[in-house]
């Protein structure tokens, strides 16, 4: 080999070793309870529903599809009361990200709960659709980070919502019963590459900006 060549496969050598950037992490999902706020779409003559936890879980099917779970802790609640319809709703997730850095899980059905009252308690109808369904996945935050439209009924009154949500799921909730953005800033528990915030209606930290929420 001569001296000329052997320069030039050294300098694509090194030039191939210098480039930081990242290989494709798939797309991961962090399990279990995640806290999201909900950001209405326009306004509304129904009661705002600021957010709440959400069991989401990814898994595999038999034949390699990837699905993602999303559990909203208000069906959940109602399990006992109305336990012949399921509290989740299972979508379709991607085996990669796009350009952005998102995965995108689609074709969700809708997730239905329907309490008759009685005994003093008011009946509840609920309806969750979900669409738009996008997971983070970038080296900073591997399916930790998450955004999403939902379409929401209550006793019979729509609103849509941009979801905005993040995991882990961390109270926010200081000594005194009040809450306090100090320990969403604190939490060893939270990526310190988040920008993250105290709800104070959830007492529930949670992204300061619609995702990615970085810091």
């Amino acid at each position: 080999m001569t001296p000329r060549i052997l320069g030039l496969v050294l300098a694509t050598a090194l030039t191939a070793g210098c480039d930081t950037e990242q290989p494709p992490i798939g797309c991961p999902v962090q399990s279990l309870e995640w806290a999201a706020t909900y950001k209405p779409k326009g306004p509304s003559i129904c009661s705002v529903k600021v957010g709440e936890q959400l069991g989401i879980q990814k898994f595999s099917t038999p034949t390699g599809d990837e699905r993602l779970v999303i559990k909203p802790e208000t069906l959940a609640k109602l399990d006992e009361q109305d336990p012949e319809r399921l509290s989740y709703s299972l979508g379709a997730l991607a085996k990669s990200s796009d350009a952005e850095g998102f995965c995108s899980a689609t074709d969700f059905p809708p997730t239905e709960k329907h309490v008759p009252g009685g005994d003093g308690v008011a009946p509840r109808d609920l309806v969750y659709q979900w669409n738009n369904v996008r997971v983070l996945a970038t080296p900073r935050a591997p399916g930790t980070q998450m955004v999403a439209d939902l379409t929401y009924t209550e006793n019979g009154c729509t609103a849509e919502y941009e979801v905005w949500g993040m995991w882990p799921s961390v109270s926010c909730e200081n000594e005194d019963g009040e809450p306090d953005n100090d320990i969403c800033q604190n939490a060893g528990s939270i990526n310190p590459d988040f920008s993250v915030t105290c709800e104070p209606t959830l007492r529930l930290c949670v992204p300061t900006q619609r995702p990615p929420s970085l810091q």
